[in-house]
């Protein structure tokens, strides 16, 4: 799997997390939260056999995260990814994507038993002008599936929640990193904030 960065963290879905960002999007979202994730020959390999042993090695995690870049440009690795999670453990999947739910199913005819095994599914691309701080969600327009019971039952909390959780880490190089959706014009007065500290 070609990876944009991956972390454990307690944002981007419920409770503790092992988050993969994947590598490569032929979108080009105004405001993308992730360019770097763009960028086709960028990003580093791990294999699906690394995944794996990394994922049994971790504790007390409750589920996996993967965001991109685009995830589904590598539906193959993935969907043989969380179909081994389901039939291995007991974590759960949340999966973001660009594409939108029919757009899946029309370009891969297995995509319904794929989606069996994700738990929470978002949605459509990020549109900057419709972020209004909903809860993971970057934006409105783009939906919230539930396709397992686990979480159902908090799926109208979630639906009308506009708390978001976000995080920076710093890793070995220095490099910082953005984990979580940005609040609501939280860019503007990010910079803002710079230029009046200078």
């Amino acid at each position: 799997m070609l990876i944009n960065h991956e972390t454990i963290t307690n944002t981007l879905g419920p409770g503790k997390r092992y988050v993969i960002w994947v590598q490569g999007c032929n979108k080009r979202c105004f405001n993308c939260i992730n360019p770097s994730g763009q960028k086709m020959d960028s990003g580093y390999v791990k294999s699906m056999e690394e995944i794996k042993k990394y994922i049994l090695s971790l504790d007390g995690i409750r589920g996996i995260t993967v965001s991109g870049g685009e995830p589904l440009l590598q539906y193959n690795e993935l969907r043989k990814l969380a179909f081994w999670i389901k039939s291995r453990t007991d974590l759960d999947i949340m999966l973001y994507s660009g594409y939108t739910y029919s757009e899946i199913l029309r370009k891969h005819p297995d995509a319904e038993s794929f989606f069996k095994n994700i738990d929470i599914f978002i949605d459509g691309e990020y549109v900057d002008k419709l972020n209004t701080g909903s809860m993971y969600r970057g934006s409105d327009n783009q939906n919230i599936y539930f396709f397992t019971d686990r979480y159902r039952s908090y799926a109208e909390k979630i639906l009308s929640s506009k708390q978001r959780d976000f995080s920076f880490e710093i890793d070995g190089s220095g490099e910082i990193y953005f984990i979580g959706i940005p609040p609501e014009n939280f860019y503007r007065q990010f910079l803002q904030e710079l230029e009046e500290s200078e």
